[in-house]
């Protein structure tokens, strides 16, 4: 029994250095390996546009507004038009009740007629007197006293007709005026669009007085109240028709046939901005929907604002999607550089600048070789390749180093117990324990252990 005692004694030894040995193993070899590995990472040249951009952001707005108002004072008659309605220049917007001012032009007609009566009157006088002085000057002959008093008489009755005629004729002159500045109110009653548009306000009212305001027109780029664009649905949107009439005039009309841009574009970018150049235009509230515009002015001055400085520009829109609306948001992308469609690029990643020299690593038959190469656009798809690479080379990104991941964790193993001598016919039993904890790597699954042994023995009779 005691050889027996022995040999299971070497047995357990045994397994538990095996265990040991293993756990030590597993813990260190995974790390030598995981540091000495390593993934490079490889890509093509490739060939294409390659294109630099400003971004930049904004609303949509009419190229112009116009705010027409009556040429004359008077009450509103009717209100012709409703918001978000397109009128074609000439179409007739409102109208002021024109009964004063017609009894006004009945008026002049009447002035006019009577001096036009007064005038002819005068005119008559005047033939009738030179008439005088020359039959005076025909029949008297010469010499007598008589005769040169009734030519002096016959002078001055041609002369006062005379004046009499001038004054007449100014004051028919001025019944004409009048009766055409008269006609011309009762025609101005009339409120016609001056050009064709969007109805994006209106500030009369049918009943209200309104004044003689001339009409004016907004600057390119002011933002519009309500409504939709050329290419979209009418809308009444949020303005509302005010209850008098203000400087904005009766209505305003926005020029939908082209429509813009203005946005502000940082003091770093604008160098690169100019008149001309293309930009795509896409909408936050439209998905899907893009537009071409082109930059149309840049302001000289700058604006600041929370200490930066940027530079209002115009960009107008060459196309108009449909369903678009004045004031939306709009996402703008200017295309400041551009190359011809055949250039090379690589990804910014595989070019390494060091000391204005910029060289990019190629991988050819599992050798990698440094190349210096010539930087031309960087844009955001990657950097164009002058000089040094061809199409279809392999280049280098670099190289990642694979990840270890350590954790924790519990092991549980099978020991060997060895059992207590019984008494005669009886059983005995004993326990032998084993117990561990190990750490793996990766996933964190656990590692090694001796673990909790159970035995069992039988006694001698």
């Amino acid at each position: 029994m005691s050889r027996t005692r022995t040999h299971w004694t070497i047995v357990a030894l045994a397994v538990v250095i095996l265990l040991l040995a293993a756990g030590a193993w597993y813990l260190v070899a995974p790390k030598s390996a995981s540091a000495a590995s390593g993934t490079q990472l490889t890509s093509t040249v490739q060939q294409g546009i390659v294109s630099s951009s400003v971004t930049a952001s904004g609303n949509i707005a009419p190229v112009s507004e116009s705010n027409p108002t009556f040429a004359v004072s008077g009450t509103v008659k009717t209100v012709n038009v409703s918001l978000g309605q397109t009128v074609k220049a000439g179409q007739t917007l409102g109208t002021l009740d024109p009964t004063s001012l017609q009894a006004t032009v009945a008026t002049a007609q009447t002035a006019l007629a009577d001096d036009q009566t007064i005038l002819a009157n005068a005119e008559t006088a005047l033939t009738t007197a030179q008439d005088a002085t020359t039959t005076t000057t025909t029949t008297t002959g010469s010499g007598s006293n008589s005769s040169a008093n009734s030519a002096s008489s016959n002078a001055q009755s041609v002369a006062s007709a005379e004046q009499s005629v001038l004054s007449d004729q100014q004051k028919v002159a001025a019944d004409e005026a009048t009766l055409t500045t008269d006609r011309q109110n009762v025609a101005d009653t009339t409120l016609t669009a001056p050009v064709s548009g969007l109805i994006v306000a209106i500030g009369g009212t049918v009943g209200q007085s309104s004044g003689s305001n001339s009409s004016s027109s907004a600057s390119a780029g002011s933002s519009a109240s309500s409504g939709s664009s050329s290419g979209g649905s009418s809308s009444t949107g949020s303005a509302s028709t005010s209850s008098s009439s203000s400087s904005t005039g009766f209505v305003t009309i926005a020029d939908t046939s082209k429509e813009i841009v203005t946005t502000a574009v940082a003091e770093a970018d604008i160098a690169g901005v100019t008149v001309g150049q293309a930009a795509t235009i896409t909408f936050p509230a439209l998905t899907g929907v893009t537009a071409t515009a082109k930059v149309t002015a840049i302001a000289p001055d700058g604006t600041t604002s929370n200490s930066i400085v940027t530079f209002p520009t115009t960009i107008t829109l060459t196309s108009i999607p449909k369903g678009l609306r004045l004031g939306q948001t709009a996402d703008v992308s200017i295309t400041t550089k551009k190359t011809p469609a055949n250039a090379l690029y690589v990804p910014a990643a595989a070019i390494t600048t060091s000391g204005g020299t910029s060289t990019v690593k190629v991988v050819s038959a599992g050798k990698t070789s440094t190349v210096t190469v010539t930087t031309g656009v960087v844009g955001t798809q990657g950097t164009q390749v002058l000089t040094g690479l061809t199409s279809g080379e392999t280049i280098s990104l670099g190289t990642v180093s694979a990840t270890t991941t350590s954790g924790t964790g519990t092991g549980t193993g099978t020991g060997t117990g060895f059992g207590r001598r019984g008494s005669f016919g009886g059983t005995g039993t004993g326990t032998g324990t084993g117990t561990g904890t190990g750490t793996g790597t990766g996933t964190g699954t656990g590692g090694f252990g001796g673990g909790t042994g159970t035995g069992s023995g039988r006694g001698n009779g």
